[in-house]
């Protein structure tokens, strides 16, 4: 199946200079030029009909003033969403207008057009996940997570796929799959924030980050500005580490989830940042803690990771229950937004995910939760990570393991496998300005 190119409308100050982009966008399959506009009256009959994405040069906006420019981009786009391209003399106003809430990036030209064009597929991707997310079985998994946990804590995730992925107890490789899941999430086009919750980050360690900043900025300053000072960035993947402190993390750990500061606010600061993230990958720590807790009841999908063993399965077991909210009322998630992955595989292993489905089924009323991924055992992960590179990026067999989860979730929209997603944007040596 191969996913609809993304709908742009394309705009520029005359004929000259969109011709002189046109062919280049027309060229890339992975886009479909569905309107033009060389003057602002085109440039509002295109929008009558939104596409996914429009690149807008402000020059077309000049004359009706800065005011006016931002009254356009505030309520004339419609259901779009918008690249604005700024002549330097407006170069100022790129802060203002990045903030506004269809702008999804702004660019001071002269810019690239490879650049543009690929801007135009990223966030024209990452706007259909966020829809995806919003789809009827994840939003019926939504819905019961409203009914369990109050409905402003799953409203406030619509149109974003958290993933939570924890598991019972440590040492599963759960760090590195959240770890390279998110980065090659963000490889493939989709914008994605990567969260560490726990303490010391092994998150940081990782990816050889240093241990500040840290979300620790924004529990002292719990604003939007806040948060951007809180994010570190790998190879343009966001990340926002723990607060790698022992004696704060208790003290935010003894707020209330619905206190400003608290670890619940910190997740949902995540959720609203602008531009928004398509996908929230949290990796939590293997305790019954307020840092695992909270994260993890603001999640729509939940991954556990286990190993082929049958402790594990009983780990499972054990840990599916608190969720479900047997044991303690806290933990409740749908059961429809549980899945399980299966890491550290060997050949001669005789435990499947097909046997640990049916080990767990009789002591959780025939139910157990669908694999999306199994995951081989590699010793050249570590030997990756000791140099502080992603073994997603390295590791052959590995990467097809962590890109079984990315496909589980995101084949039809990507409408290709996530390898080749992946590869079309590592190569292409883009750079480009993004005014947060």
């Amino acid at each position: 199946m191969s996913a609809q190119p993304i709908q742009i409308l394309l705009s520029a100050p005359g004929q000259q200079a969109l011709n002189a982009i046109y062919s280049q966008f027309i060229a890339d399959r992975r886009l479909l030029v569905v309107g033009l506009a060389t003057t602002l009256q085109m440039l509002e009959q295109s929008l009558q009909a939104p596409p996914e994405v429009a690149v807008i040069d402000a020059e077309l906006l000049v004359d009706l003033g800065e005011r006016g420019l931002v009254e356009f981009l505030s309520s004339r786009l419609g259901s779009c969403v918008a690249i604005v391209l700024l002549p330097r003399q407006l170069e100022r106003m790129a802060g203002a207008i990045g903030q506004l809430d269809r702008v999804r990036e702004v660019m001071v030209k002269p810019v690239g057009v490879a650049q543009v064009i690929d801007r135009c597929y990223q966030i024209g991707l990452s706007e259909r996940v966020a829809r995806e997310a919003m789809a009827p079985a994840t939003s019926r998994a939504m819905s019961a997570l409203a009914q369990m946990t109050g409905a402003a804590r799953a409203v406030a995730f619509a149109g974003t796929r958290v993933f939570a992925i924890g598991g019972g107890k440590g040492g599963s490789g759960k760090t590195t799959i959240a770890v390279n899941l998110a980065y090659r999430l963000n490889q493939a086009g989709i914008r994605t924030l990567l969260m560490g919750f726990d303490t010391p980050d092994a998150v940081g360690v990782q990816l050889g980050l240093p241990m500040a900043p840290n979300s620790l900025n924004w529990f002292r300053r719990p604003t939007r500005d806040g948060f951007a000072a809180s994010l570190q960035h790998k190879d343009g993947l966001d990340i926002c580490l723990s607060p790698n402190d022992k004696v704060e993390a208790a003290r935010i750990a003894a707020r209330a989830p619905d206190q400003d500061g608290s670890i619940a606010r910190l997740t949902e600061a995540a959720r609203d940042h602008h531009p928004p993230y398509a996908a929230i990958v949290m990796d939590l720590p293997p305790t019954e803690s307020e840092w695992s807790i909270q994260p993890l009841l603001r999640a729509n999908t939940v991954i556990l990771v286990c190993e082929p063993d049958l402790a594990s399965a009983v780990n499972l077991v054990s840990t599916i229950r608190l969720l479900t909210g047997v044991f303690d009322p806290r933990y409740q998630v749908p059961r429809d937004a549980i899945y399980a992955v299966m890491n550290r595989v060997l050949p001669e292993d005789a435990m499947t995910p097909k046997r640990m489905q049916e080990a767990i089924r009789e002591h959780l009323d025939g139910w157990a939760p669908p694999f999306v991924a199994v995951i081989p055992n590699d010793p050249g992960v570590r030997a990756c990570q000791m140099d502080y590179i992603p073994p997603v990026t390295r590791r052959q067999e590995f990467a097809a393991g962590i890109d079984q989860i990315v496909d589980f979730f995101y084949s039809d929209i990507l409408g290709r496998p996530a390898a080749k997603a992946a590869r079309s944007r590592r190569f292409m040596g883009i750079t480009f300005r993004m005014v947060q």
